[in-house]
């Protein structure tokens, strides 16, 4: 039986199973998600790394990230040893900083004591409460459901969706404020009566190749298809692993799905809505990033 309060997730990281490779697989989803870039594995199918198993990026700084999923709880001293292994790493990889990812419950002495071995090296400590809980947030549910097996139970479905009508209401919000915006500075794009001494059919001749940017409401209206038709396609997946037995939704919530479904049918075609080459997929993603960037969004954010 599924435990409640979280604990499940605690308890399958603690006593992690896996190995190596899904464990630097899995913290590089997270480092990525907290703001770290630029990630580049060293060897996560084996071989020497260099005294890290991942370079990243952090506010424009060169970082490793150090990865340790044991198999049940250890010793301080056992983490302590390996944390102090992969801080040498940071010289020798002529890094400002390590991301120290592990399925350790860590105390807060523990992590401060970590911390400070050395005062010259930025350290981020990723311990097991603090994995369980990103793990425990909606957007994370997909990658708690690909790595620890674990689908969402009843609340945690309301709390998805909750969340993606929330993040829809903050872009409306953006949205109205970059209209605001442009209404009040008159954002529109004047062209000069005179250019000096260019010539009046010299410059004729350049309007002839002057492109008026697309305005908000063409970007909302690329952006909300985009939304829909990932949206669709990522359904209908779901929809082969229910009908498969493979993952469970509530009634309800699947009810209301379905319905979705059927009405970004009617609203572009079925016809329109795939199935899509691997090319064509990237391409959607690709411009749904972009558009939600120009909206105020953080890059890569393609959650539907």
């Amino acid at each position: 039986m599924r435990r409640n309060d979280g604990r499940e997730t605690w308890f399958r990281l603690l006593e992690w199973d896996k190995g190596q490779t899904p464990a630097e697989r899995l913290a590089a989803i997270i480092l990525t998600n907290e703001g770290f870039r630029n990630i580049d594995p060293s060897h996560p199918l084996g071989g020497k790394d260099g005294l890290k198993d991942m370079v990243i990026s952090y506010n424009g700084a060169r970082w490793i990230g150090a990865v340790y999923f044991p198999r049940g709880q250890q010793d301080f001293s056992e983490i302590k040893n390996k944390f102090i292994h992969d801080l040498d790493g940071v010289k020798k990889n002529g890094a400002n900083g390590i991301a120290f990812v592990t399925n350790q419950e860590l105390r807060l002495a523990e992590r401060k004591d970590l911390s400070e071995i050395d005062a010259n090296v930025d350290v981020q400590i990723y311990h097991l409460e603090r994995i369980a809980s990103l793990l425990n947030s909606p957007q994370y549910y997909g990658v708690r459901m690909e790595f620890l097996d674990m689908e969402m139970n009843k609340e945690e479905q309301l709390a998805f969706f909750a969340s993606q009508t929330d993040k829809m209401s903050n872009i409306e919000n953006i949205l109205v404020r970059l209209v605001s915006n442009i209404e009040k500075t008159d954002c529109k794009h004047q062209l000069p009566e005179k250019r000096g001494s260019i010539e009046t059919e010299e410059f004729d001749e350049d309007l002839e190749y002057f492109d008026e940017p697309r305005s908000i409401e063409e970007i909302v209206a690329a952006t909300e298809e985009l939304f829909d038709k990932i949206w669709f396609d990522r359904h209908l997946s779901l929809k082969y692993r229910i009908e498969n037995g493979a993952e469970t939704v509530h009634p309800e919530i699947w009810k209301g799905a379905l319905q979705a479904a059927q009405q970004v049918i009617e609203k572009y075609g079925e016809e329109n809505l795939g199935p899509y080459s691997d090319f064509e997929w990237g391409m959607l993603n690709g411009k749904l990033s972009a558009l939600r960037w120009v909206l105020g969004d953080e890059w890569d954010m393609l959650d539907t």
